[in-house]
């Protein structure tokens, strides 16, 4: 239901549309501001608790990723220094050779401490048992990275990407040693320019160690590991919580997780996170993209894969254990999902569409004043982009829309483009394959506020 404070945004709906100026001249997003809007300030939060509660969680801790953009920008800014300054700039070096980790060719990286361009990974030394955090910043815009934290032997600790936005983070209880981190590409390749920092905290005594993660390599796939051809499902629980999948040809794919369990995230369930990586030439599972919500707290992504081997795993929020899930995946179209639409909207209707602005395939339009709802005829099952791109200052949710004998189902929700690299890339999109009918467009702000000034545009994807 939308938000009481919020003003009834069908009431001022405009009879026409513009152009779509801004997206024909500079694509959804290019007016993208700085940051999120203002929307908390008049708005209750949880308008979306059913679609974007663990999209909450993410922006529960943006505080943490815009410190480390802050420290991004004055580490690169003395690197810069450095670099421009010669003798008369030389400053205190913030790594030195490792002294303590074992076979592993790395410089030690103080704790509580930072440093711009380290040749190669860090190493942490911890004295007392500790709550250590390893983090990454990229130093331009728009970079991705990977993350991942390991003993001197190997075993993984905890890894992290910027997929969904964020810079990458890891935390572990750990016991007195040496610690590894590596900062990579996502594909595992050199990193574009960062920082990495660390900080320890004695930990309590009531949290126990973290465990090594064991995933698995390319060489179990269809032994330990389950394997698909091209398409399939599998039960997974935490114990074996991915499948491999092998696609003979370059496909559009569609994957997703549906959890069995009866309990949500707030009564104790999992709040589920998908991911898809390739394995590479060493065997080893590179992320590609990830995804939060799609259905409820479920997630879904689509992506296009080039013929090769891929691992589809299931994770959940803070380390919780995912239970037992369904596991799916297959070209785009072959599994159309369905759920319950968002609580800001959970009163609309058919009847909708009768006085709601039309948009076609193929047009893009400005839309002036408060627009929440559009309608869309497709005339076939087909892939289609639809984008938004606010021209103010709000962070939009993307929503479609079906309806089966009346009642309304999602088809597709959206907070962010799925390509989106940085926490100021708020305008979403959603690149996927649509149902033949009529599809109900829904713009609101990630609060439950009513959308404004703002331009869609929907096009035929390849």
């Amino acid at each position: 239901m939308t938000d009481p404070d919020a003003p009834d945004s069908r009431d001022d709906r405009p009879d026409g549309a513009g152009t779509g100026e801004e997206l024909a001249q500079q694509g959804p997003g290019a007016a993208r501001p700085e940051g999120r809007g203002d929307d908390a300030a008049d708005s209750s939060a949880g308008a979306h608790d059913d679609a974007g509660a663990s999209s909450s969680r993410v922006r529960t801790i943006v505080y943490v990723g815009a410190a480390a953009l802050l420290i991004a920008a004055a580490g690169f800014a003395g690197w810069a220094l450095t670099g421009l300054g010669g003798d008369d700039a030389a400053s205190e070096p913030s790594s030195s050779p490792a002294q303590d980790c074992g076979p592993v060719e790395a410089q030690v990286l103080a704790l509580d401490g930072q440093a711009v361009q380290p040749d190669g990974p860090v190493c942490l030394i911890v004295t007392e048992r500790s709550e250590l955090t390893v983090g990454a910043a990229a130093l331009q815009e728009g970079e991705d990275l990977a993350l991942r934290l390991e003993t001197v032997d190997g075993m993984a600790l905890g890894s992290a990407d910027s997929t969904l936005g964020l810079d990458p983070m890891v935390t572990a209880i750990v016991s007195p040693g040496a610690y590894v981190g590596y900062v990579t590409a996502l594909d595992g390749s050199d990193p574009p320019p960062y920082l990495v920092y660390g900080s320890a905290l004695p930990a309590a005594p009531e949290l126990e160690d973290t465990e090594a993660i064991t995933g698995p390599s390319q060489t179990q796939c269809g032994d330990s590991v389950p394997l698909v051809t091209d398409a399939g499902e599998v039960e997974a629980d935490g114990e074996v919580p991915y499948f491999c999948l092998d696609l003979t040809e370059p496909t559009f794919l569609v994957a997703g997780a549906e959890s069995l369990g009866d309990a949500l995230p707030d009564e104790g369930g999992p709040d589920l996170l998908l991911s898809i990586a390739r394995f590479d030439e060493d065997g080893a599972a590179r992320v590609l993209r990830s995804n939060d919500d799609a259905f409820g707290y479920d997630p879904e992504l689509t992506i296009d894969l080039e013929e090769g081997s891929y691992l589809v795993s299931v994770s959940a929020w803070f380390g919780e254990d995912p239970g037992a899930v369904r596991l799916y995946a297959g070209p785009a179209g072959s599994v159309m999902r369905t759920g319950e639409v968002s609580t800001v909207i959970a009163d609309v209707t058919e009847a909708e569409c009768e006085v709601a602005p039309g948009i076609a395939v193929g047009e893009a339009l400005t839309l002036e004043g408060e627009v929440q709802y559009l309608c869309l005829d497709n005339p076939e099952q087909q892939r289609l982009l639809m984008e938004v791109a606010t021209l103010g200052d709000q962070d939009l949710v993307l929503e479609v829309v079906q309806f089966v004998d009346g009642e309304p189902r999602r088809v597709a929700w959206a907070d962010s483009a799925p390509d989106a690299s940085s926490l100021a890339e708020t305008d979403p999109a959603l690149d996927r394959v649509f149902p033949e009918g009529r599809l109900l467009i829904a713009v609101t702000t990630y609060f439950g506020g009513a959308a404004a000034d703002y331009d869609l545009r929907v096009t035929a994807a390849s």
